[in-house]
């Protein structure tokens, strides 16, 4: 049987690919976009304005499970907003769904991680705001660091190695660190996972795994998946949820 994960992505930069490498075959994607070019307020205004309709419409199409993407598009307007996104959401659907930080929050905390590395490739401003947005949860960022790029297109075109090293320094100069994080779909980082954890001895949650492992978790889905990190191999070891 097949199950179906309703995406909305956020860039008009596909980061199907960083997902197809990661799951399994009976699970398969409906996607849908809005578009960001650049990681700016006003991309990500018209952005967030579109989520609900897009929320209406796999709902219509009868997915297992929604997913709302990107972390600055629903993290745009501070905690408060979020949450009353995420009212308005369940106001539309009733099927099981989860946003990119819900999912990200979900996968720190799962691997018991509550000092936070954050190894970003946003520019400073929206690092600072993911700062923030961490702490208001009740994680402390026991470091940080920005690549600062502004356009979803270059991050995409990131190389592996560089976020892998990137990851890995950050850790070795914040060793009070107990999980590396790395935000944003875009990023070409899956590849890589398995090598910072274990140049690094922590656990890595990036935006997709962490998303991922959300969904299905959701949907019910109970089979491990190997390759990308400890979060995914933790996959039917813990109960399935059924909400947002």
């Amino acid at each position: 049987m097949t199950t179906w994960i309703g995406r909305i992505e956020p860039s008009m930069w596909m980061e199907g690919p960083w997902w197809h490498d990661v799951l399994p075959d009976d699970v398969r994607l409906a996607v849908l976009s809005l578009g960001v070019r650049r990681l700016v307020d006003e991309d990500l205004e018209i952005a967030h304005a579109q989520i609900l309709d897009k929320v209406s419409s796999l709902d219509a199409e009868g997915v297992d499970v929604i997913n709302v993407g990107g972390s600055p598009v629903v993290s745009l307007h501070g905690r408060a907003g979020h949450d009353r996104l995420v009212a308005d959401i369940a106001a539309r659907t009733s099927r099981p769904f989860v946003t990119s930080l819900q999912a990200e929050f979900e996968g720190i905390r799962s691997v018991g991680g509550s000092h936070v590395l954050l190894a970003s490739p946003y520019p400073v401003a929206q690092t600072d705001r993911r700062v923030t947005v961490l702490e208001e949860e009740g994680l402390e960022v026991a470091g940080r660091d920005s690549l600062d790029v502004e356009r979803t297109r270059d991050i995409a075109s990131l190389d592996p190695a560089a976020i892998a090293d990137q990851a890995i320094s950050l850790a070795s100069r914040y060793p009070d660190g107990d999980v590396i994080y790395l935000p944003c779909g875009s990023l070409p980082v899956v590849s890589v996972v398995e090598e910072i954890e274990a140049s690094t001895g922590r656990p890595v949650i990036t935006n997709v795994t962490a998303q991922v492992h959300a969904c299905l978790i959701r949907a019910g889905y109970d089979r491990p998946i190997d390759g990308y990190g400890r979060l995914l191999r933790s996959i039917g070891s813990q109960p399935a949820l059924t909400g947002a």
